[in-house]
């Protein structure tokens, strides 16, 4: 069974801790002043709110009244004081990342982005740089090496636990109502004439009328649809729930039976035109069927309770001051 959705989730779990400055108790601190020490190590304010700018996108000292953004930030401290625990670990431990590793994942991070300079615009937004990334990339596989040792090798479920917590948690595990739905879409600007939204809608009918005749809807979507996420894949949407897609979109797929394919659906992006290939009904899930994320489910919570111990061993032997104002 794959472990790593526990360590990442672990990675992100540290905890929290400090007290913020407020504005005319004392001068604020500068930016190479130590929010807290961890055997030595400083972490530094400008660490702090850089890591507070990375995951808010937001600066901290534009929202340092804001009561939220206050205990956001002590919890973020606390974060980066356990974070710095668990890598000072994995220092002592001598383990290692090499710098292929880390240009793999940043090239899977790079590939999330249509371009090269999106890819800087949303480092500059989060307050990171290209070295920074690599420094945290590094950091962050440490941490999970260390956890999977640490925590994760030493977690085991037996099968009798798995059905026990299955038994006791049956109402979670539910399949919803879902459709399987291609689509076609042809688009329309939000600020088109009418004459525009007419010539649309019937490209729309035209494609439609293609499609009703037995053309292969995978082909007409390669061809016709202007929706460049999935026209390749031939419209496929895969399988999606309630709520996932736009109201008349939902409205239109939800009301077709599986084979069926609808009339032009207009929405905020232009007219669709949808084939529904398979249909799941909403249901309880038996034991069987929800098994595997049960188990999945325990050990993530069983980690969770070990990775707690854990650092709480830690703290125990650090040398941790706080000095957050």
């Amino acid at each position: 069974m794959t472990r790593r959705f526990v360590v990442l989730a672990l990675v992100l779990a540290f905890g929290l801790m400090g007290s913020p400055w407020s504005p005319g108790s004392a001068a604020p601190p500068s930016a190479q002043d130590a929010a807290a020490q961890v055997n030595g190590k400083k972490i530094t304010y400008q660490e702090l709110n850089d890591e507070f700018l990375t995951r808010t996108r937001v600066p901290f000292d534009k929202v340092q009244d804001d009561p939220q953004a206050q205990q956001a930030r002590k919890d973020l401290l606390q974060t980066l004081i356990d974070g710095e625990l668990v890598l000072e670990q994995a220092e002592r431990q001598k383990l290692t990342v090499t710098p292929q590793a880390i240009d793999e994942q940043v090239k899977g991070i790079r590939a999330r982005f249509p371009s090269e300079e999106a890819f800087k615009q949303a480092l500059n937004a989060s307050g990171l740089t290209a070295e920074r990334l690599k420094a945290n990339i590094k950091k962050g596989m440490l941490r999970q090496q260390l956890l999977n040792k640490e925590v994760l090798e030493k977690v085991s479920v037996s099968p009798k636990e798995v059905e026990t917590f299955y038994n006791e948690h049956k109402d979670i595990y539910v399949q919803e109502e879902a459709v399987h739905a291609r689509h076609i879409l042809i688009k329309v600007a939000p600020d088109a004439s009418p004459e525009n939204d007419q010539k649309a809608k019937e490209r729309a009918q035209a494609v439609l009328t293609k499609a009703k005749k037995g053309e292969d809807f995978s082909k007409l979507a390669a061809q016709n649809s202007e929706d460049s996420s999935n026209k390749d894949s031939g419209g496929d949407l895969g399988y999606f729930g309630r709520g996932r897609m736009v109201k008349p979109f939902e409205d239109a797929a939800f009301a077709l039976k599986a084979g069926q394919i609808s009339d032009p659906v207009r929405s905020q992006f232009g007219y669709h035109i949808i084939k529904v290939d398979d249909r799941k009904e909403a249901k309880r899930l038996s034991f069987a069927e929800a098994k595997d994320q049960v188990e999945k489910d325990l050990t993530r919570e069983k980690a969770r309770v070990r990775y707690g111990e854990y650092v709480a061993g830690l703290r125990e032997k650090a040398k941790i001051t706080v000095n957050l104002k």
